[in-house]
């Protein structure tokens, strides 16, 4: 998540955005080149209390090793005379694992893997995918090892499924001791011992940033977890899987923490039940403030106000609505924004980010500017009125769709005045790379319009702001695909709200706007710094993509 989520509360990192251009396919399954033999629940346990012993042992397979994968897991397969042993391990293990008959752990709703302790039979295939999975880790590392790559990190060209599978393994015998492991009589879940420095504690200042407000009772919780084994029926399976810290990387581990949260008030976790869907567009009013998934439109706006952070994919506190009960879970319908960036762009980023523009052998002084913050045109007469909510409703019935999706708007007074702005685009703000040794100076082949945030407020429009021919805020006033809109939203922090991004060299966040193809960039300065001796900064922040 650290490589997604940029550095500043509703942000996305360049990479990221660049990387959601990328079209994920899903797992196919193959037919395997090699049969598994039956094995027994305490075969499985059992070899895999040896794997986790031998986690960091020195490298090297023994034949006792070679043998045990032969006469215990696997048929030998038909040999393959142009490759080594090894190679044919990972190859029939690899096969193995693609098949329909496991667990695709690249699915996000799978990724709660304590789903899989709660019945006897679905422990027992997950152990045995584990074990596996883990003998196929062991001939990478391997093999790794003999290549002379970095072993933790080397994964060979591996079917998505499969590779998923193997990093699960990793996890899992990093985080959990099978030796403590209790299996009981019917051979169930186990009793599993929570490290409470590695994970109680990470409950515990999740909660604290973001300024839970339950945190007596997620106190007690946490005193009474501490240092003990865990009460499997206390913690709801998301929570489970995360404080045994089996969390896969992605999303799902936000929903894992907050899951957390949520258990510590059992009087409220029926309410929000509707988190366990892991639907990245959603969010929840949990008493007086409203928290959101980073990834929604809600979320991305609302964290330029005062006071809200992005804590484990959360973003929060926000502010209170008046249309959402107490305590109510809440998916926001959102459409995807038009795409201005092709795959084909991603070649020619350097090119068209170039500072010097377009190369030639003599650059005159006249063809460039410098382009500065006009700290004077501060705007502090815009303030947050409320969040508006309401139902969706489906324009092919005419009738609800979905009780828990919701149409969400954004109501501001700007001047005594009252404007309400519709989140209907999914749109991305994206962090500015830092800047170093500026400001600096801006080629002229670097076209832009500089307008200042009250000018969004009259009928205005740019680029297909939004994507579409329509736009939300206005009549149409001016569009222009070839240059950037500047638009400068100084003053208090609810101008970058209704304006969102910060940038510290205009030039340089110009010249990444064009590499991404990103019709808008809005500058802000922090009243974050009002109280320290010095200016507000210009700080590098984002910049937005409409």
């Amino acid at each position: 998540m650290t490589l997604c989520i940029g550095r500043f509360p509703g942000t996305v990192t360049l990479s990221r955005y660049l990387g959601a251009l990328n079209c994920q396919t899903a797992s196919v399954n193959s037919t395997p080149n090699a049969r598994l033999r039956k094995v027994d629940f305490y075969q499985i346990t059992d070899r895999l209390r040896y794997l986790q012993n031998v986690r960091d042992a020195p490298f090297g397979m023994s034949e006792q090793e070679e043998y045990f994968l032969y006469s215990e897991l696997i048929y030998d397969p038909e040999p393959d005379e142009t490759s080594g042993p090894l190679e044919q391990d990972i190859d029939a293990l690899s096969s193995l694992l693609n098949s329909h008959v496991w667990i695709d752990f690249s699915d996000l709703r799978n990724q709660v893997v304590a789903r899989q302790f709660f019945n006897e039979i679905d422990l027992e295939v997950f152990l045995h995918q584990l074990l596996l999975s883990a003998e196929l880790n062991r001939r990478i590392r391997l093999q790794a090892t003999i290549e002379g790559r970095c072993d933790d990190y080397f994964v060979p060209d591996l079917p998505r499924k499969v590779a998923w599978s193997v990093l699960l393994s990793r996890i899992f015998l990093q985080n959990v001791d099978f030796e403590e492991c209790e299996f009981g009589s019917a051979g169930l879940i186990p009793m599993l011992r929570i490290d409470k420095t590695r994970r109680v504690d990470k409950v515990w200042e999740i909660g604290n940033a973001l300024r839970w407000p339950r945190m007596d009772e997620l106190g007690s919780l946490v005193q009474r977890e501490s240092g003990g084994r865990t009460m499997r029926f206390a913690w709801s399976a998301p929570s489970l899987t995360f404080l045994l810290g089996i969390t896969l990387p992605g999303p799902s581990s936000s929903f894992m923490a907050m899951s957390c949260l949520v258990d510590s008030s059992p009087a409220h976790r029926e309410k929000l039940a509707g988190l366990r869907e892991m639907r990245l567009q959603s969010g929840f009013q949990y008493l007086l403030n409203t928290y959101w998934q980073w990834e929604s439109i809600v979320g991305k706006v609302l964290g330029a106000m005062e006071g809200s952070k992005c804590v484990a994919g959360w973003i929060g506190p926000c502010a209170f609505t008046p249309d959402l009960d107490p305590v109510q879970y809440v998916r926001i319908y959102q459409k995807p924004p038009a795409e201005r960036m092709k795959k084909r762009d991603r070649k020619t980023i350097a090119q068209r980010s170039d500072p010097l523009g377009l190369r030639d052998t003599k650059y005159r002084v006249s063809d460039f500017v410098m382009v500065l913050p006009d700290l004077d045109k501060c705007i502090n007469d815009i303030e947050v009125d409320k969040l508006a909510f309401m139902v969706h409703i489906d324009p092919a019935t005419g009738e609800p769709g979905d009780l828990f999706e919701h149409d969400v708007a954004v109501q501001f007074t700007i001047n005594g005045g009252l404007w309400p702005v519709r989140l209907r685009y999914n749109v991305s703000f994206i962090a500015a790379a830092a800047c170093w040794f500026g400001p600096h100076v801006l080629s002229r082949e670097y076209a832009y319009k500089s307008v200042c945030v009250r000018k969004i407020t009259t009928n205005f429009k740019w680029a297909g702001w939004n994507g579409e021919t329509d736009s939300p805020i206005g009549d149409l006033y001016e569009i222009d695909d070839d240059r950037v809109l500047l638009v400068e939203a100084y003053g208090a922090a609810n101008s970058a709200v209704f304006a969102r991004a910060c940038i510290t060299c205009l030039a340089c966040a110009i010249r990444e706007a064009y590499a991404a193809r990103v019709a808008v960039v809005i500058v802000s300065n922090s009243s974050k710094y009002e109280d320290t001796e010095s200016e507000p900064p210009v700080t590098p922040t984002y910049t937005g993509q409409h």
